[in-house]
């Protein structure tokens, strides 16, 4: 069977979209800078331990306000325009499932690859994956997409609590604190190759959070996603923006009563402990993480607003291109091979950083449409992905 549906049409993007994906690139980079500067072996101890107590306060205010959150919108987007592809292809009667499977299988090489060459924080496997997840459950009623949506996301609570009767792995700690020691040294003058090496076994030494808390996460998030789009958020905040400012105030007033009292509703003397902190954690997430998808989305539904925030679009236009380059530039910055300047302890310094790349990819995108319609690694996933079928 020939698939024919064709790449989305520029005039057909949708920009409220490509904003919010511009704005949670600046969020992945402002988080994604810190896990550059230290390692998964040991990144809240090292952040912990700051000498500068300002600088102690600072990141743990800043962390809890994007940590996660911003993986969120990422999810969430990625679901988003996986119901847009799937409803393009129902309408034109293509083969979607081959689709889409040849997509994500590209996704997963394209996130084996930046593990294997830049970083061991990468999300684009565990988003692959939950495209593969995504597929058994798009065709089922909306009600039953939403259980599984829930289950997925508080799933880390619900593994806690069987732990409590059964042996599980932990899932909540990568920690391995002569590992940080040994990443203080090699990230910081290592070569490109003692790097490569430190990095595969801090993957490794991750692969119980990935596997257990960020991976389930994940596919909850882009099933929200995915059934917002089914029922065309975005369209619906742009045509009622009254009604969803009031929701953005509730969402607003439910996300901070959460982030200042979830931790104090833990009984921390009781087994289930660690199960009540992740979902009040979750609970709190969820909301703060739709308060700044609401407000950006607003934002966006506005013609004046939307113009100025173009540039942002831009960004969001070729987000799996940018996603890459902001690793390949905080690679040169913070280790041996590039600049070195891996263990700041200030982080003040870490975020100028991170804003700075951010804009200056802002600029070289602006550039870049104005010579090209998609990134260069777009056009190559979108080559692979929609590749005709033979007869």
């Amino acid at each position: 069977m020939k698939e024919i549906a064709e790449p989305t049409n520029i005039n057909e993007r949708i920009s409220s979209i490509d904003i919010l994906r511009g704005f949670a690139l600046l969020g992945i980079i402002l988080v994604n800078a810190l896990g550059f500067n230290a390692s998964f072996f040991d990144f809240g101890g090292f952040y912990n331990s700051l000498p500068d107590e300002f600088q102690k306060h600072f990141y743990t205010i800043y962390i809890s306000l994007t940590a996660d959150k911003f993986i969120f919108l990422f999810g969430f987007l990625f679901g988003y325009g996986t119901y847009l592809q799937f409803n393009k292809f129902n309408e034109l009667k293509g083969n979607f499932t081959k689709f889409f499977s040849r997509r994500m299988f590209v996704l997963f090489l394209f996130g084996v690859a930046h593990i294997l060459f830049l970083w061991a924080g990468d999300i684009l496997l565990c988003y692959s994956i939950a495209g593969f997840v995504l597929l058994l459950f798009h065709k089922l009623p909306s009600k039953w997409i939403l259980l599984f949506a829930i289950l997925f996301y508080f799933f880390i609570a619900v593994w806690l609590i069987l732990s409590v009767w059964i042996h599980l792995p932990d899932p909540m700690t990568s920690t391995y604190t002569e590992g940080l020691a040994q990443a203080k040294i090699v990230y910081a003058n290592g070569n490109y190759f003692d790097c490569l090496k430190l990095r595969l076994q801090e993957y490794f030494a991750f692969r119980n959070i990935n596997t257990f808390y960020y991976l389930p996460k994940i596919i909850g998030i882009a099933i929200f996603g995915f059934l917002a789009s089914k029922y065309n958020l975005h369209q619906k905040v742009a045509e009622k923006k009254l009604r969803w400012s009031l929701i953005l105030i509730g969402t607003i007033t439910i996300g901070t009563i959460a982030y200042f009292g979830y931790e104090k509703i833990v009984d921390f003397k009781s087994p289930f402990a660690n199960a009540e902190y992740m979902f009040g954690y979750e609970f709190m997430n969820i909301f703060i993480a739709s308060s700044y998808l609401l407000f950006i989305m607003l934002l966006a539904s506005t013609d004046v607003i939307a113009k100025f925030l173009k540039p942002i679009g831009l960004m969001g236009r070729m987000s799996l291109t940018n996603y890459i380059m902001q690793s390949i530039i905080l690679s040169l910055i913070f280790y041996g091979w590039g600049f070195g300047l891996f263990g700041q302890t200030k982080v003040t310094n870490v975020v100028m950083i991170a804003l700075c790349v951010y804009s200056f990819q802002v600029i070289l995108n602006s550039i870049w449409f104005t010579f090209y319609k998609q990134g260069p690694l777009e056009k190559l996933w979108r080559t692979l992905s929609y590749k005709k079928s033979k007869k």
